[in-house]
């Protein structure tokens, strides 16, 4: 009976811990999208206010 006891909280220790690494994975490819995508937000904000700042100075021509 202990045996059987030990075996399944091992077994219960190693899907815990495959759990807990399975979702820190997701979460890190998750930041890391993130990340990417604030990335390329601030760089389209960036064209976009230089394209309007020559824009302005063109018209002021």
């Amino acid at each position: 009976m202990e045996e059987e006891k030990a075996r399944i909280e091992a077994e219960y220790r190693e899907v815990l811990k495959n759990s807990v690494a399975f979702e820190k994975k997701i979460r890190n490819r998750w930041r890391e999208k993130n990340r990417q995508k604030n990335t390329r937000i601030a760089e389209l904000e960036a064209r976009v206010a230089e394209l309007e700042h020559r824009l302005q100075d063109a018209e002021s021509i």
